[in-house]
């Protein structure tokens, strides 16, 4: 069984025109979440309530997309709990009724994947095509996927997925990122090309391409600032450790080890904590990713260690050579943290809802 799901806020005269299309054979059910708009739009839901085959669920104050996306999910598993498939959808006038259904089609062909429903970017507004480039240039660096459309509203949610879809960190545009990162790796995704609609140039949309890009780049960013934090901290340790306690740091392999593991020890806790609860969001700070980081800290440090003293044989002065290491290793480290480290594993292909 399926269901059609549109988060929708501050309806303008079209959207009643759009949801009418749609007939009861369409799909099993339907369900259309009120985010917010307020009272002066709720004669347009009580349309849609009245004149169309969705019911509306609303709630009051503007909570944002994925908030309404989650609050919906939970309502269909809670009033049909035997559901295969979830399509999402916006209801802005960009996804058609016909490329609706064709990624419905696509999900049953596709059972276990993510059906995301793509545009061509070339015919998009220059706003929404430059904010959708660099989140898939972030995409592919972090999964080694491409995929054409990240921001795409138009998916389809397999059942493995529901509770993933349920748990994602995020309440507003940043959700649907967030989510597909991690569900790219556990489900798979499939793209079905959808006609590219952007009337009056996109200016119906509640997207804000500037506040809502970084939002939805809000992980990288947030990790870039707990690593830069993180490599002042370490390397403030290391200078001091090497200035005053292990003096011979430059010419001396014991004394360069020492150096380099006080300044991670240092430096480790903090790390560690901020990454858990400020950029990936896990509950409990001693999570089970901490035996991961630890290895990875471990293997870091030594890298580092081996690197620093082997440039230090051809240029021996051990704090500058250091922070170039420490540099090249950040970067590496931020990947192996996303995929694998901090990545919620929680969610297998075998996990269902009941």
């Amino acid at each position: 069984m399926n269901a059609l799901l549109i988060p929708i806020y501050e309806p303008t005269e079209k959207v009643l025109p759009f949801l009418k299309e749609f007939q009861k054979e369409d799909f099993d059910h339907f369900l259309v979440v009120d985010d917010g708009s307020g009272e002066s739009y709720r004669p347009i839901f009580d349309s849609i309530a009245a004149e169309t085959v969705f019911p509306v669920h609303s709630y009051p104050g503007n909570k944002g997309k994925g908030h309404a996306l989650k609050e919906g999910i939970a309502l269909l598993l809670k009033q049909y709990p035997e559901l295969d498939t979830i399509v999402t959808a916006d209801g802005d006038g960009q996804h058609l009724r016909k490329d609706i259904l064709r990624v419905s089609s696509k999900a049953k062909e596709c059972p276990s994947a993510v059906i995301l429903g793509v545009r061509d970017f070339s015919l998009a507004p220059r706003k929404s095509a430059s904010g959708n480039k660099w989140s898939a240039r972030y995409f592919f660096l972090a999964t080694q996927r491409k995929v054409s459309d990240c921001q795409t509203g138009l998916r389809a949610l397999p059942k493995d997925s529901f509770d993933m879809a349920l748990h994602t960190y995020g309440e507003r545009f940043d959700y649907e990122m967030n989510f597909l990162l991690p569900a790219s790796r556990e489900y798979g995704v499939k793209e079905v090309v959808i006609e590219t609609v952007y009337e009056n140039n996109n200016e119906g949309t509640h997207f804000r391409p500037v506040a809502d890009s970084l939002l939805i780049m809000r992980t990288p960013l947030a990790y870039i600032l707990v690593g830069v934090t993180s490599f002042l901290i370490d390397i403030l340790a290391f200078y001091l450790f090497a200035r005053f306690v292990f003096v011979n740091a430059d010419t001396d392999v014991l004394d360069l080890l020492y150096a380099s593991l006080c300044a991670r020890a240092v430096s480790f806790p903090y790390n560690y904590i901020l990454l858990e609860t400020i950029v990936f969001h896990h509950k409990h700070i001693f999570h089970y990713s901490f035996y991961k980081y630890f290895v990875l800290a471990a293997t870091s440090v030594l890298t580092s260690f081996a690197l620093t003293y082997l440039f230090t044989r051809f240029w021996p002065a051990a704090f500058p050579v250091k922070v170039l290491v420490s540099i090249a290793l950040g970067i590496i480290t931020y990947f192996i943290n996303l995929m694998i480290t901090f990545a919620n594993r929680k969610f297998g292909r075998k996990k269902t809802l009941h």
